[in-house]
């Protein structure tokens, strides 16, 4: 397979002779929180990176931003991202390292911190790719040039800035309730989380929620989204661990065969397209994978793929991109990480991630020494290795809290899954793990024995997490060892048939408005007052399926073609009508 040619280097601004080697280069993985200060670039745009402390100081390379290595750099670097938005550059001048700004910024990215401070550095500092050729531009400049270039009627709707486009309305989310879950604004923005949720996505890791139904208190660990109710504003959805993929159970019309179950085992992806049926009958080409997280079952539309002409820096022949198309599983020899090093590897699409994702299958080792702070024996570290499951005991998760459990490794990411219970023992035999404590209440050995046996004890004087006493009944799921807690037998909720409101939002609707959305069509509703008292508009199109409204940013009727190959085809189809018209309206002359 060919590599990437190189285009011709754009014209270099005019410096001064000061201004020469004086920049040094970061890179920021924003997900992760990681600051990485470049050590060394080459001729050919390859790098490498040390971590950005005062350590490391000496070995942080000065460079000139201008430079012939800088500009290869940058474009070898935006060339091979997968996920160009996770990933930032920043140049910083040297004599500015020590300033109390850029001091801040850097210690609250070290402790995971997403502060002001390194929004203001972010933006001072960043430098973003700013057209198809890959060439890069800071923030400040970036703003002056858009300045310059737009128009009075772009000025005047945008304010001088481009605002981020998210699928949900940050105004229609009600952040009084999702404290009932343990969870905050500040909570899901300091973790990284809360852009991943307004972009429609789920979190790219659990996150341990509780749930207090009054009768009942819940624990558990999830991935979270934001998702349409049916009221109108938007709720939490929560993605459960489950045990195992339900693969024996038919999903959308489609039974997985042997080779599908151990494809989806293996991979975490089904390695084909199939027709998946429809909640208005119709069949749908689909993608199949398994959230590796949760081991959830995830489709994903086969026309909504994009397959890129290049990865990591090495073009795709056409039989392999036909290939990815048809969920094939492809090998790519020559890539180039982001630390500059040639790696080989499976590339295939995932449904869960709506992209390509690598896969490498002889590099799933755990080399840690630790896991939430304990210090882990050379044995425990080779059972996982091999295979088996390990308990640790006292570990501690990023808000304190002390748990134990059992750990093994994730056969197809080669993390560490956390459960408590024993992996390793059989269903319907289940070893699971009891704490000698319940939310400050020491349980006796014989309470211990008696939640191993599926039996109900009731504990007296419990706090939860909000500092409030109570009682309750406590039992636990002898195939998860999680703990329940009721003090009354669960009820069973029916849900109302779903009729047009007059009101949206306390908005009224017109007859016009109600007609539309009772023929399946979209309407613009004005005035809405968010929670934060800001006046909003919103699209709004009933959901029969779900028997509710959902609220869109933008108009859902307007169609979109996000496959590569229809977009080409409109585009060809488009030019050839001109085409046809021009040579029409000569033969009329």
């Amino acid at each position: 397979m060919a590599k990437k040619n190189g285009r011709d280097d754009p014209p270099k601004p005019q410096v001064s002779e000061n201004e020469q080697m004086s920049d040094i280069v970061f890179i920021l993985d924003k997900m992760e929180l990681i600051l990485q200060a470049v050590s060394e670039i080459s001729k050919d745009g390859r790098y490498k990176t040390v971590p950005a402390d005062k350590e490391h100081q000496n070995s942080f390379l000065k460079i000139d931003r201008y430079a012939n290595m800088f500009e290869n750099f940058l474009k070898n670097f935006w060339s091979q991202l997968k996920d160009p938005t996770r990933f930032g550059i920043l140049s910083v001048r040297e004599d500015t390292l020590d300033t109390p700004e850029v001091r801040q910024a850097v210690e609250d990215i070290a402790a995971g911190k997403q502060t002001k401070a390194v929004e203001e550095f972010l933006k001072k500092y960043e430098i973003v790719p700013r057209d198809k050729e890959n060439q890069s531009i800071n923030h400040q400049n970036q703003e002056e040039m858009a300045k310059k270039n737009e128009t009075p009627q772009q000025a005047a709707q945008d304010g001088g800035q481009q605002q981020p486009k998210y699928r949900y309305n940050e105004s229609m989310i009600n952040w009084e309730e999702l404290k009932k879950f343990g969870l905050s604004r500040e909570y899901l923005q300091e973790r990284g989380l809360l852009d991943q949720m307004l972009k429609g996505y789920k979190t790219n890791q659990v996150v341990p929620i509780s749930m207090n139904f009054g009768s009942a208190v819940l624990r558990t660990d999830a991935r979270l989204s934001f998702q349409q109710s049916v009221g109108g504003p938007i709720v939490l959805g929560i993605h459960g661990i489950r045990q195992k993929p339900e693969l024996d159970r038919p999903y959308f019309g489609h039974i997985f065969s042997e080779e599908d179950k151990k494809n989806l085992l293996e991979t975490g992806n089904m390695g084909r397209v199939v027709e998946l049926k429809g909640r208005n009958g119709e069949y749908i080409p689909s993608f199949v994978s398994i959230d590796k997280l949760t081991n959830e079952i995830v489709a994903m539309k086969a026309e909504n793929v994009f397959i890129p002409n290049e990865i990591s820096g090495v073009k795709l022949t056409e039989q392999e991109q036909h290939d990815l198309r048809e969920g094939k599983k492809i090998y790519v020899e020559g890539m180039i990480a982001k630390s500059g090093n040639e790696f080989d590897a499976h590339i295939q699409i995932n449904a869960e991630r709506r992209s390509i994702e690598y896969i490498f299958e002889n590099d799933k080792l755990f080399n840690h020494q630790k896991l939430g702070g304990v210090e882990l024996t050379q044995k425990q570290i080779e059972d996982l290795n091999a295979g088996k499951a390990i308990f640790v005991e006292g570990m501690q998760r990023k808000d304190g809290e002390v748990f134990s459990s059992y750990v093994k490794l994730d056969e197809a990411t080669g993390r560490p899954a956390y459960t408590r219970y024993n992996p390793d023992s059989p269903e319907g035999a289940r070893e699971i793990y009891i704490p000698n404590e319940i939310n400050g209440v020491k349980i006796t050995a014989e309470e211990q024995q008696q939640l191993r046996e599926g039996k109900t004890i009731f504990l007296n004087d419990m706090v939860n997490r909000k500092g409030e006493e109570f009682s309750s009944f406590i039992k636990a799921d002898l195939e998860t060892g999680r703990l329940s807690y009721s003090r009354t037998p669960d009820g069973f909720e029916q849900r109302e048939q779903f009729k047009i409101p007059d009101k949206v939002w306390d908005v009224e609707l017109s007859r016009k408005q109600r007609a539309d959305l009772q023929s399946g069509k979209a309407v613009l509703v004005e005035g809405i007052k968010g929670y934060d008292g800001k006046t909003i508009s919103q699209y709004v199109k009933a959901n029969f399926n779900q028997g509710r409204l959902d609220f869109y940013n933008e108009n859902p009727d307007r169609k979109r073609d996000a496959s590569q190959r229809n977009v080409v085809a409109n585009v060809q189809k488009q030019g050839q009508e001109q085409s046809s018209r021009k040579s029409k309206g000569a033969s009329i002359a």
